[in-house]
């Protein structure tokens, strides 16, 4: 229902086309011409006064146009103050997310600094990967509430490790310890999201899981089958350290609602910029984890 009333009253062209700040322009002046001429010459020009019954009709579909046009308007223009709101909000979000990630690196970095000893390793004490991942995952889980409306409850932020060699695997993060997440190995075994961006390389939004369960690319699981919608989003990150690799798969799952409208193409684009924005971030900060881990596991793979 939710995506009839949208195409209906906010994005089809003809809700464009009355939209157009020309057409807001022209309609009323018209109009307002023709109302006026009945209204003073009606009884004098002939024109007008020997064919009653055609300007009656005229005037009556005329005026009909017009309430139909303003009421289609109206609700128009309300969706996209909803959207405007809703846009800066995010935008707001995202500036207290970014700034976040920086200052936790920039106090941690202030901190530790006071405390350098000539001969210490610099890299083990300045550097703090898994720490900042998880402030990350953490300020990642705020976006989503404060910047997107979605309910906490609803929200899986992880991030698996594997050794694909080893047919190992595990989740290495994970935004909430207590919430039960299906096994790592059997995501990567099945027809799951994590295991199609795997294989393909690229990072992949579907806003709407039902899209993905019809395609097998979203594994089903216990959680996933009991909500009637949801959204996730994968990025796979390869990591080569001296000849050895770490593989990584980011995830955000949210079950119970959706990221955005599945049904705006320009919504959907829009918001997997913002999480690809998200996941570059983990990216970076994944760099630094395989780096300590290839140093603390003596040169060897996870």
């Amino acid at each position: 229902m939710k995506r009839i009333l949208y195409k209906i009253f906010v994005n089809n062209r003809v809700i464009k086309f009355l939209s157009h700040p020309s057409l807001g322009v022209f309609i009323p002046s018209l109009v307002g011409l023709y109302y006026g001429t009945l209204d003073i010459w009606g009884e004098d020009w002939s024109w007008i006064k020997d064919k009653k019954e055609i300007h009656e009709f005229i005037f009556t579909l005329l005026a009909s146009f017009t309430i139909i046009i303003l009421f289609f308007k109206a609700v128009a223009e309300a969706a996209k103050g909803e959207v405007e709101k809703r846009y800066t909000k995010l935008m707001e979000a995202m500036l207290l997310f970014f700034n976040t990630l920086v200052k936790k690196k920039r106090d941690r970095f202030f901190n530790k600094a006071k405390h350098l000893k000539l001969n210490g390793d610099v890299f083990k004490i300045i550097t703090q990967p898994k720490d900042q991942l998880e402030h990350v995952l953490d300020g990642t889980k705020s976006f989503l509430i404060n910047g997107l409306g979605v309910d906490t409850k609803n929200i899986g932020i992880t991030i698996i490790q594997g050794n694909p060699q080893g047919d190992k695997w595990w989740y290495e993060l994970k935004c909430d310890t207590q919430k039960q997440h299906t096994k790592a190995k059997d995501l990567m075994a099945g027809k799951s999201t994590a295991a199609y961006c795997f294989e393909s390389g690229d990072s992949i939004f579907i806003p709407d899981i039902r899209k993905g369960i019809k395609e097998g690319v979203f594994f089903e699981s216990e959680r996933s089958s009991k909500s009637n919608v949801g959204s996730i989003f994968c990025k796979p990150v390869r990591i080569t350290v001296s000849g050895i690799e770490y593989v990584y798969i980011f995830t955000i799952a949210v079950f119970g609602q959706n990221l955005c409208s599945p049904y705006d193409e320009e919504e959907c684009r829009a918001c997997e910029k913002i999480l690809d924005e998200i996941a570059d971030r983990v990216e970076l900060e994944l760099y630094l984890h395989s780096i300590k881990q290839y140093r603390e596991n003596g040169g060897k793979a996870a």
